[in-house]
């Protein structure tokens, strides 16, 4: 999939973006907020900055949105704009379009780690004041959780993203092996087929200087009960709980059973080498299913399975996930207000998700679909087990760029084995401090 996390825009253009809004019940924030709650009755266009969205039988599903949109409200047009294929180039391209004040794109597609670098720096307009009475009910706690930054919501759900552990159904079948339900057992169980000769890799997960290994770091620590930062965002990182996180990336690398080369990869690279036939497990994004299943795409269609992510021996936490997806976001200084606000909650509703699960190799956010006749239609293990996962946001923070650095910065020298567990624990404690005062590392 395109859409892909990593290294983040680090805030610089707060500054420059403050004014767009000026204060939260000020009188042009009140006149914004009135603009966008009226669906215009006349002609009226606005554009949505969108990335590729993975496609279950071919079809351009961004279009097929478009379409059914303007079935509903054929007065109105909308134009895509195509978002660049990774989110550290989605995030620098916009924030510095709309810092210029642009008034387009209208909508723009964002992941859910962006609402409090965008809200605090004015880029989102607040939209809480603009949705139905109840309408959090139909979507994951973590999600309005994820969309809200100083008690304002900045974001629209449109569809979600967790993490699973796909795996060779053949391969643990030869040789006899269960599904591992601890990593100390899935270190075994790599070893093990590894040593007859099966497989290449055993594990397979992203560990680049990106942000891809913040999110993977993010769910090594809350699988060993670790937290990043406490209840006032303050930096918490530290003892017995993160080491453990810290030393099981270090074992990967250092018992061979994760390749050295993991240091360098993200999200396609290791999608690549599991698809390829190289690995007997990986860790990636739901979207992964698609491309992993999928005859003449994949050398292993037909052969892998994907189950929620395994923990650590004796803390009875598993099934953790990282809480990732993509929202729209409505731009404040959009022409078109009304519509484009209309055009986000739209997405948001019921129509469009049960289209993403007929169409789409993504999760949808509305929680009842994936129970549904589409999703279980579509047979994805991804989208049936989403409800049962435990998620886990990273840092919420309005310094989000630098937290994420200050995270996988160390933690992919550990990988590489230049630094001890215990001293990359230190050095994010350290840099994590740094982070939150907005300075950069």
């Amino acid at each position: 999939m395109s859409l892909r996390r990593r290294t983040l825009l680090t805030g610089a253009l707060s500054a420059a973006a403050a004014g767009l809004l000026t204060g939260c019940g000020g009188k042009d924030l009140d006149d914004l907020l009135t603009r966008a709650a009226a669906v215009p009755r006349g002609p009226a266009r606005l554009t949505w900055w969108v990335s590729e969205i993975p496609s279950r039988r071919g079809d351009i599903v961004a279009d097929l949105i478009i379409k059914a949109f303007e079935r509903r409200h054929p007065r109105i047009s909308v134009s895509k704009i195509n978002a660049l294929s990774t989110s550290d180039g989605n995030r620098s391209a916009i924030a510095t379009q709309l810092a210029g004040g642009s008034p387009q794109p209208d909508v723009y597609l964002g992941d859910t780690t962006w609402p409090a670098q965008f809200g605090d720096s004015s880029l989102a307009l607040p939209v809480e004041r603009l949705l139905p009475d109840g309408f959090w009910d139909a979507y994951p706690a973590a999600l309005r959780s994820g969309s809200t930054h100083g008690g304002q919501v900045y974001a629209v759900p449109f569809f979600t993203d967790s993490a699973y552990l796909f795996y060779r159904k053949d391969l643990l079948a030869k040789h006899g092996l269960r599904l591992p339900r601890s990593w100390e057992e899935l270190l075994h169980t790599s070893r093990t087929v590894q040593r007859a000769g099966d497989v290449e890799a055993g594990f397979l997960w992203q560990a680049a200087v990106t942000e891809s290994l913040t999110a993977n770091v993010t769910e090594f620590l809350a699988d060993a009960g670790a937290a990043v930062l406490d209840g006032r965002g303050r930096a918490a990182l530290g003892g017995a709980a993160a080491e453990r996180a810290f030393s099981l990336m270090a074992e990967f690398t250092g018992s061979g059973v994760t390749p050295g080369t993991v240091a360098t990869y993200e999200e396609s690279d290791s999608q690549d080498a599991f698809t390829g036939g190289r690995g007997l497990f990986l860790r990636n994004w739901s979207y992964a299913w698609v491309n992993a299943s999928t005859p003449g795409v994949s050398h292993v269609a037909g052969r892998i399975g994907a189950v929620p992510r395994p923990g650590f021996e004796g803390t009875g936490r598993s099934g953790v996930s990282c809480a990732g997806g993509w929202s729209n976001f409505v731009n404040p200084s959009s022409q078109a207000l009304g519509a484009a606000m209309e055009f986000a909650r739209f997405c948001a509703g019921e129509e469009v998700q049960r289209l993403l699960a007929r169409e789409a190799g993504v999760v949808p956010a509305m929680t009842s679909v994936l129970t549904g006749p589409e999703a279980r239609a579509a047979g994805d293990p991804t989208v049936l087990r989403a409800a049962g996962l435990r998620l886990v946001a990273r840092p919420v923070t309005p310094h989000y760029p630098q937290v994420s650095k200050a995270l996988y910065t160390p933690a992919n020298a550990v990988v590489r084995g230049d630094l001890s567990p215990a001293d990359g624990v230190r050095e994010v404690r350290e840099g994590l401090r740094t982070a939150l005062e907005g300075k950069a590392l």
